[in-house]
C-alpha cells in the first residue's frame, strides 16, 4: 500500500496549483532550462529522491504490518483463565429469616476463602492502614443483614431495621455505627425531615454535636438521578508514543466495541515517532467515523510534542505526524491553530490545504492543571452507584494499579453497592492486591457501604476508611 492510499493524499483536482505557484514553477523551469546540465547533479538528486521514496513505502510498510498483526491477534481465540465463580445476589424478602442470611454470608467467605491473601501480608505494606482498625472490628449480624438488605434494593427493611436496632440500644461498641448507618441511609434518600429529626435524638443520647446534613451532596445526587451514569473505559498513553502502543490500541479496539464513551489520556507522552503517530491516527478517525464520545486529556500537550519533530519545508519518511497533528486540533476545535498548520502543511508538501471540519460526535477535553490535581491526589474516583457486572471498573482499577503502587479509592460520591457486584468487586480486586507492592485504600466510604464490604470480605485485600461525620 502507498504512502498517498494510506493517509489519504489529496485528489488530483485538488492537487492543482494556484496561479501564483504556477507561475512560479513556470519561471523556475525556465532558469532551469537556461542553465548548464550536470549529469552527475542531477544523477544525485534523483538518486535523493528515490531514496526518500523508499523510506517513505519503508515505513507505511511497517504501519501496515504492526496493524495487520493486531487484526491477527484480535480474532484468535485466548484462553480465558478459570476464575472464582461469583456468589448470586440474595432475593430478600421484608420477613427474610436472618438464619438464611447469615447461611448465604458464611457461603460467600468460604467461596472467598482460598483467594484471599493474607490481611496482614496485603495491609502490613502501608503505615497509614492501621488506620483502618475500625473496619476490622467484630461482627454484628443486624448491621451486616441490614447493610445486604440496602445493597439489594431492599431500603425501608433497613430503614427499619436499623431504627429497630436504635431504639434496642443492645449493640454494644457498635451502637454508633447503626447511628451512622442510618443517617447516610437518611442522606441517600434526600430525607431531611428525618435526618433532622435523627440528629435531635442522636444529640440527646450522646450528648454531643450530630452529624450535619450536607446539602452539597444532595445537589450533586439529584444531578446524578436525572442522567445515566456510566464508567468510561480510561486509557493512559505511555511517554514514548511508537510502535510500542499496538497492545494498547487492541485494548482500545476492543472497549469501544463495549462503550460508546471513551477517555484518552495523553499526559504521560513526552515524545513522538512517525510510527506511532501512523498508529494513533487511524484509530483516531476510526473513532470519529462510529461517533464515539471522546474525552481527551493532554491533548494540547500532545500537540505540542507533534510540532516538535515536524519543520516546515522538511518533508520526512511519512505524512503521519502532520496529519495526526490536523486530526488532533479539529478534535479540541482549534480552528486558527488548525489553519495555520494546515498552511504549514501545504508549503511542506505542496499540496492543497486541507479545510477545518468540527467532529460530528461529541468530545471534551480536560486541562492539564485539573488533570495533575488529579495526579496528586493520586485518587480514583469510584461512581455513584456499583451494580451488574463490574468488568470495566475493575480494569480501569488495574489500569491505575500500573502507575500507583497506593490504589486510593475515592468512594466520596460512592452511595449504594449492589450485593452481586460487592461479590465481582471482590473477586476482582484479589489479584490486583496479591501483586507486589500494591496496596489498596476505600476511602470516603458511608457506613451502609462499609459494613456490606466487611460482611463480604473486602477487608482482607484493602484498607476501608469510613467516611467522618
Amino acid at each position: 500500500m502507498g504512502i498517498f492510499s494510506l493517509f489519504g493524499k489529496k485528489n488530483n483536482d485538488l492537487e492543482k496549483k494556484s496561479p501564483e505557484k504556477a507561475s512560479a514553477q513556470k519561471t523556475r523551469s525556465k532558469s532551469l532550462n537556461n542553465a548548464t546540465p550536470n549529469a552527475q547533479d542531477d544523477e544525485a538528486l534523483s538518486q535523493s529522491v528515490m531514496a526518500q521514496r523508499h523510506i517513505a513505502r519503508a515505513t507505511e510498510r511497517k504501519i501496515d504490518a504492526i496493524e495487520f498483526e493486531m487484526s491477527r491477534d484480535m480474532g484468535k481465540p485466548r484462553n480465558i483463565p478459570s476464575q472464582t465463580s461469583f456468589v448470586d445476589t440474595p432475593t430478600l424478602s421484608p420477613v427474610a429469616a436472618p438464619n438464611s442470611l447469615q447461611l448465604d454470608q458464611d457461603s460467600a467467605s468460604i467461596e472467598f476463602a482460598s483467594t484471599v491473601p493474607a490481611t496482614d501480608f496485603l495491609l502490613g505494606q502501608s503505615p497509614d492502614i492501621a488506620a483502618s482498625t475500625l473496619t476490622q472490628s467484630e461482627s454484628v449480624p443486624v448491621l451486616e443483614e441490614a447493610a445486604i438488605l440496602f445493597a439489594s434494593g431492599q431500603k425501608e427493611v433497613a430503614e427499619m431495621m436499623l431504627q429497630s436496632a436504635i431504639e434496642e440500644d443492645n449493640l454494644g461498641n457498635a451502637m454508633q455505627t447503626a447511628w451512622y448507618m442510618l443517617f447516610d441511609l437518611h442522606q441517600i434518600s434526600n430525607n431531611q425531615a428525618a435526618y433532622e429529626q435523627l440528629s435531635l435524638d442522636y444529640a440527646s443520647k450522646f450528648e454531643t454535636s450530630p452529624p450535619i446534613w450536607d446539602s452539597a451532596a444532595s445537589k450533586a445526587r439529584e444531578l446524578l438521578n436525572t442522567q445515566t451514569v456510566e464508567v468510561t473505559p480510561n486509557l493512559t498513553f505511555p511517554a514514548t508514543l511508537d510502535a510500542e502502543i499496538i497492545k494498547l490500541l487492541e485494548r482500545l479496539q476492543s472497549l469501544s466495541k463495549q462503550s460508546q464513551s471513551l477517555k484518552l489520556d495523553f499526559m504521560r507522552v513526552k515524545q513522538v515517532d512517525p510510527i506511532g503517530c501512523g498508529l494513533l491516527l487511524r484509530s483516531l478517525k476510526n473513532l470519529k467515523k462510529t461517533k464515539h464520545e471522546l474525552i481527551l486529556v493532554g491533548a494540547q500537550d500532545l500537540t505540542e510534542k507533534i510540532r516538535a519533530i515536524l519543520e516546515v519545508g522538511r518533508r520526512d519518511e511519512t505524512e503521519a505526524p502532520w496529519l495526526l497533528l490536523l486530526e488532533v486540533l479539529q478534535l479540541l476545535h482549534f480552528e486558527k491553530a488548525f489553519e495555520e498548520a494546515s498552511i504549514d502543511y501545504c508549503i511542506t508538501f505542496e499540496v492543497s490545504p486541507p479545510s477545518f471540519e468540527a467532529p460530528q460526535n461529541r468530545v471534551i477535553t480536560a486541562t492539564s492543571d485539573i488533570q495533575l490535581v488529579e495526579e496528586v491526589s493520586n485518587r480514583f474516583m469510584m461512581p455513584a452507584i456499583i451494580e451488574g457486572r463490574t468488568d470495566a471498573l475493575i480494569n480501569q482499577i488495574a489500569d491505575h494499579a500500573k502507575t500507583h503502587s497506593a490504589v486510593l479509592l475515592d468512594c466520596s460520591l460512592l452511595e449504594r453497592v449492589e450485593f452481586g457486584a460487592s461479590a465481582q468487586l471482590l473477586s476482582g480486586l484479589v489479584p490486583i492486591a496479591a501483586k507486589k507492592g500494591i496496596t489498596i485504600q476505600f476511602h470516603e466510604v458511608n457506613y451502609l457501604v462499609t459494613c456490606l464490604f466487611n460482611a463480604m470480605g473486602l477487608k482482607n485485600v484493602a484498607a476501608i476508611f469510613p467516611r467522618k461525620h
